[in-house]
């Protein structure tokens, strides 16, 4: 997505060709009007009421049939051109044989455009697909090529659930599917399939925008790139299947590098293999000589900064431990050169079967059969500002209009005057008045949402946390009495207040967010519509304080909303919402039921392996449990007893286990944990980088040293912790 010369492009990219793809395009020439520019619409391709209220503000070039008016266009010279349906083909006589031609030569006399195309029409997008399409030729290759997409300065999504569409009665593009009405297609797993890949297709569009020039780029972005280094075939497939589930789990890029030591006898690097093997997740590899094994480590550093690498994965050491000390560790030398990334280290081999162990713990994603007989849509966005509140009382309107019952419980507009003025005659809930140390505020009256008992109610801000003095902490609790009440609840919620993404967001952001929601809690929806916008547009309406007051916009730019953070936060919504479908799928699941156990100690940034775990078991399904090995008898500070409270609220409210162990002395820490993964059936361990140092570790031993000599059957993730003083007032 590189910008030429000419006019900017911009492109909203929709699931499939229907209605919403021409609402959102109106509503950005909307707001464009409202910036001052000149916006003309170049043509449409559906029309409805609400289609006919938006264009009547806006002016029009009539279209010559189903082609733009170019020579119009071009004399009239506006500022923007508003064209739909991108990649509609025209008649074998026409001078043009598609419509997106014609946009290029509006871009190259200097007229920007924003264009919707649908992603069927997009070159190469079959290749994300998990099943063939059964489409005419032409719509299977592509019609709108790959440079086209390339030189969109910005790309958006415009998204649709199947729950949408089957309540309109929209049909799919012919060809698309065999059956012709959208209904029985959607009772197939298709199109959530489909859907998935548009959503990752799309984040790795957004992902390019963060190494473009000019674009401050964080060590920490928000996808994970994984690295796996190998230096021999020892173990190589294990290695490989490991890092490639992880890669489809976390959706990470994946790379392979090869270390080749010259003069060690050893078999052609099976290359053939390994690009098979990594053909599935888009993966690449690449092969590197190094003098001998003592350039390793250093080597390898070059490469995960070269390649913003977040993720090392590498196997155990071949050496013994006498080999060690005579010749050092590569291993033990890479660990230390790379503390700033997370590295996995993989167990050799296979943990014991299914059974002869006790059960580890909870799942981090519970099965909850909760007697929930209402229905839950989340409008789900990566940052405040993007139109979540906006769009679900849009979607109040028609179902208003369809004669459903349909009331605001509370919706906060934060005095946006468009916001404010989409409430219109919806049927409004008192809010519930709370004193609070003399001060009052307003929450969701819970008690009169169950007395009038609408059929759906809406409800903003899903991570809130109530007041003291109501009947729930969270906001989420009083949603979830709501629907084991029969009534269907519509809510927004932003991506950096889900738990297991918190020190991830802190990472990209350097903002702690305060209010989070157990992941769970996602897995509850029956609908999941993301609303995204483009990272100019959303920092135009908040430098014209239709975000915040104008007196906090300039610290809001200085931080939170800095152009690199909302890019990030694009691409980790875009992710989130498809790994969310792809567990809905459940199309790759591991092949053995995962058990991951966190370590930690009582020092500020134990809450950061927590929710590291935390994302490691919720992308894997794995069960999850906490453990703290405690050396001082039980004779905590007073920071470490508030440490510890903190972390068994933050347990408790997630669902998982927090145990703690007593153990005599720190060089007993290692057996204690060992014999606890095997008397567990633990297959994976959390825990911090080392903070000692070569003499220390000398003198004092070293649990990780210690853990990798007697857990052979225990992969190893090892995550950089950051210094710093503890908060206890965190909310959870």
């Amino acid at each position: 997505m590189v910008g030429v010369n000419g006019g900017r492009l911009k492109l909203l990219v929709g699931i499939i060709s229907w209605p919403g793809n021409t609402v959102a395009l109106l509503q950005e020439g909307q707001e464009l009007l409202s910036q001052g520019r000149d916006v003309v619409i170049g043509i449409l391709k559906y029309s409805d009421p609400e289609i006919e209220a938006l264009s009547r503000t806006l002016r029009s070039i009539p279209p010559l049939g189903e082609r733009l008016n170019l020579p119009e266009i071009l004399a009239q010279r506006p500022e923007v051109v508003l064209v739909d349906d991108a990649g509609a083909l025209y008649p074998e006589d026409s001078p043009y044989q598609a419509r997106w031609q014609e946009v290029e030569e509006i871009l190259a006399a200097g007229i920007d455009v924003v264009a919707t195309v649908h992603a069927l029409e997009l070159e190469g997008f079959k290749e994300f697909l998990p099943f063939p399409l059964t489409s005419p030729p032409s719509l299977s290759e592509g019609i709108v090529p790959a440079s086209f997409l390339d030189r969109a300065s910005e790309v958006e999504l415009v998204d649709v659930t199947p729950e949408e569409l089957s309540r309109q009665g929209i049909s799919l593009p012919p060809g698309f599917d065999p059956r012709s009405r959208i209904g029985p297609y959607l009772a197939a797993a298709n199109f959530a399939a489909f859907r998935r890949a548009v959503l990752k297709r799309l984040a790795d569009e957004v992902d390019e925008q963060l190494f473009r020039p000019g674009v401050e780029t964080r060590a920490k972005a928000a996808r994970e790139r994984i690295l796996l280094a190998v230096s021999t075939q020892r173990n190589l497939e294990r290695l490989l299947r490991r890092s490639l589930l992880l890669a489809e789990r976390l959706q990470a890029s994946l790379m392979v590098v090869h270390l080749r030591v010259p003069g060690r006898h050893q078999e052609p690097f099976p290359w053939d293999y390994v690009e098979r093997m990594l053909a599935p997740v888009g993966g690449t590899w690449m092969e590197e000589e190094v003098g001998d094994e003592s350039e390793v480590p250093a080597r390898l550093s070059e490469i995960i900064a070269a390649h913003h690498i977040t993720r090392l994965v590498v196997g155990h050491s071949a050496r013994s431990r006498w080999e060690e000390l005579v010749k050092g560790s590569v291993l033990n030398e890479l660990l230390r050169r790379n503390r700033h990334i997370n590295v996995l280290v993989v167990a050799p081999a296979s943990e014991a079967k299914e059974g002869e162990t006790e059960a580890a713990s909870s799942s981090a994603i519970p099965d909850l059969r909760l007697p929930l007989k209402g229905k839950l849509k989340i409008y789900l966005g990566p940052i405040a500002g993007v139109g979540k509140t906006y769009r679900m009382l849009r979607d109040a309107h028609e179902l208003k209009e369809k004669g459903i019952d349909v009331v605001v419980g509370y919706v906060e507009t934060h005095g946006r005057a468009e916001t404010e003025a989409q409430i219109g005659d919806l049927e409004v809930l008192p809010r519930k008045q709370v004193v609070y140390r003399g001060k009052t505020f307003t929450e969701l009256d819970l008690e009169g949402v169950l007395r009038r008992r609408p059929q759906v109610v809406l409800i903003d801000e899903l991570a809130h946390t109530n007041v003291p003095g109501v009947k729930n902490a969270k906001r989420y609790q009083d949603v979830l009495e709501i629907l084991a009440a029969g009534i269907d609840v519509y809510t927004t919620l932003n991506i950096q207040h889900l738990e297991s993404l918190n020190d991830v967001i802190e990472e990209i952001t350097g903002v702690k967010v305060r209010e989070t929601l157990p992941d769970w809690v996602l897995g509850l929806a029956d609908e999941i519509i993301l609303v995204d916008l483009a990272s100019s547009l959303l920092l135009k309406r908040l430098e014209q304080g239709k975000i915040y007051p104008l007196p906090k916009v300039e610290q809001a730019l200085r931080h939170f909303f800095r152009p690199e953070n909302i890019i990030a936060l694009r691409e980790l919504a875009l992710r989130q919402l498809a790994h969310h479908l792809g567990e809905k799928q459940a199309r790759l699941a591991p092949e053995r039921r995962e058990r991951i156990l966190v370590a930690v100690n009582l020092k500020p940034y134990a809450e950061r392996l927590v929710r590291r775990g935390l994302r490691l078991a919720v992308a894997q399904r794995a069960e999850l449990m906490v453990v703290h090995c405690d050396v001082t008898g039980g004779k905590l500070s007073p920071e470490a007893t508030s440490i510890r409270n903190y972390l068994k609220r933050l347990c408790d409210s997630i669902g998982i286990p927090y145990h703690e162990e007593k153990v005599l002395s720190d060089r007993d820490v290692a057996l204690v944990l060992a014999n606890l993964c095997r008397a567990k059936g633990i297959t994976q361990m959390v825990l911090g980088h080392s903070q000692r140092s070569r003499w220390q570790e000398f003198w004092k031993g070293s649990v990780i040293s210690q853990l990798l000599r007697s857990l052979r059957t225990v992969d190893l993730h090892l995550v950089p912790i950051n210094s710093g003083s503890w908060t206890a007032e965190v909310a959870v």
